[in-house]
């Protein structure tokens, strides 16, 4: 009887990058500039074969970590509406809609809905139509839920709140100026590489 025993032919060397990443916007309504920032995590790995070759195995694996968080940087986008007029991007509206595609309406439906049916199970009196009525409301509700998702619209209503949001986590203005003179290669649209970055290797 042969046991295979495995050989390790080399060793895989992970990185770890965590970065901070400021995000430069200019307002599709308003025109209106202004940068968020982000912080991202990204990994990055290198296989070492033979054991021959650590420490560039290492570095190899640092500089796809780095990499990958810039990359990573260009395709995240952070609800954050413009400060000056309140209005969220369109990228940001997506976001916002699809994290709004399941709402308390439809949720609220769904659960009366199944417990339409417990009056049958226990025999209660009237249970049948007891079980119409539930089932009813609860389909109605569960309709109406995705009635508001269609039409839910994240740049609607008061855009005070949203103002006031957009200043809380966003820079404009003489703070943008003072950032973008402070800030290598910075657009005032669209990603850039990653200004701030705090790494460690795993």
């Amino acid at each position: 009887m042969h046991i295979p025993i495995p050989i390790p032919i080399g060793v895989r060397h992970i990185a770890v990058v965590k970065g901070t990443v400021w995000k430069f916007v200019r307002c599709e309504q308003c025109n209106q500039p202004y940068a968020y920032q982000l912080e991202l995590q990204a990994t990055g790995e290198d296989l070492d074969l033979l054991f021959l070759d650590r420490t560039a195995s290492t570095e190899r694996a640092r500089e796809q970590a780095e990499q990958n968080l810039t990359k990573k940087s260009h395709n995240c986008v952070l609800p954050v509406p413009c400060p000056d007029c309140g209005f969220y991007q369109a990228e940001m509206a997506t976001l916002l809609k699809d994290e709004a595609s399941m709402n308390a309406l439809q949720i609220a439906g769904t659960v009366i809905s199944v417990l339409a049916f417990f009056p049958l199970t226990f025999g209660m009196p009237f249970a049948a139509i007891l079980t119409v009525i539930l089932a009813t409301a609860g389909l109605s509700l569960l309709g109406y839920g995705y009635v508001v998702e269609f039409r839910f619209d994240p740049n609607a209503g008061d855009s005070e709140a949203r103002k006031e949001n957009g200043r809380t986590h966003a820079v404009w203005g003489e703070s943008l100026i003072a950032l973008l003179a402070t800030t290598p290669n910075a657009e005032s649209t669209g990603a850039h590489e990653p200004a701030v970055r705090l790494e460690s290797n795993g």
